[in-house]
């Protein structure tokens, strides 16, 4: 005599046999979404031993340990320290606003997203500190139409090309250099309900000189306050953000997961049809 427990076993498979084989199920796996047609492209810097972070800031550190282990067979381990915010990073928006989402919290439905590129290279080819305006804005929706909501902004600069030569990505302490954006481009995105801002350049906040004493602004950061403050994440030293289109490519943005942290390095993709 067959037990409860075998009889029902026996009922399990031929019900998950059925479902196998079921036309509606085939056809499901048939046309799921893949990436194996589409292209990826990886917006991260590469992260190497004594990268820098920028004037007076701790260098990021990696020390490789690699060789034989003591039954003879390789083994490669390392450790790494330096600052959160090193390489391709996540600004949480608790690094700025008391009470916001930490690295952590940030919800993964604001880390994959679809990507508007707004595309300001000629520019800061001739103004190293070019900030970027809600004029940017206005010329890139004339010709790819209004951004929506939910979308991941991202800034072209070209100033990733810079990355590895400090004194060029950086500039100096006493003659910062980098491009940004103003706080009105910002605080429209906001007004949008956009889910992430991301720039390929060291912040969101040009780099600010005083201009009747000649030395460095002391950094407020308006513009990385105005999307802490509306809880909204953003992605600074992004790479090749100049070979994405303009529109219809997908970000996947993972940082790590750092207990209330208020920035993190990440790995960012883009997926291009």
């Amino acid at each position: 005599m067959t037990s409860p427990e075998s009889w029902r076993t026996r009922v399990r498979s031929v019900a998950l046999a059925g479902l196998l084989a079921s036309p509606l199920l085939l056809e499901s796996c048939a046309t799921a979404p893949s990436l194996y047609d589409k292209r990826l492209v990886d917006l991260t810097h590469t992260l190497r031993d004594a990268d820098s972070n920028g004037p007076q800031e701790e260098p990021f550190r990696y020390e490789r340990v690699a060789g034989a282990d003591e039954d003879g067979r390789w083994h490669a381990t390392g450790s790494i320290a330096g600052p959160e915010d090193s390489g391709t990073h996540l600004e949480a928006p608790m690094r700025l606003g008391e009470g916001r989402n930490g690295a952590d919290e940030v919800p993964l439905s604001r880390l994959v997203g679809p990507i508007r590129v707004i595309d300001v290279q000629a520019k800061c080819r001739t103004q190293a500190n070019y900030v970027v305006t809600l004029a940017d804005l206005r010329a890139h929706e004339r010709d790819y139409g209004r951004i929506p909501r939910g979308a991941a902004v991202l800034v072209c600069t070209g100033w990733d090309r810079n990355w590895g030569q400090p004194d060029r990505y950086f500039g100096t302490l006493d003659s910062p250099r980098h491009p940004g954006l103003t706080v009105e481009f910002v605080r429209e995105l906001v007004e949008r309900s956009v889910d992430l801002v991301g720039i390929d350049g060291p912040s969101l906040d040009a780099a600010v000189v005083d201009l009747e004493s000649g030395d460095a602004a002391r950094r407020e950061r308006p513009v990385q306050r105005v999307l802490a403050d509306a809880n909204v994440p953003a992605f600074t030293d992004l790479a090749a953000v100049r070979t994405l289109p303009a529109i219809g490519a997908t970000l996947i943005a993972l940082p790590m997961k750092l207990d209330r942290s208020g920035a993190s390095p990440a790995r960012v993709v883009a997926v291009v049809p």
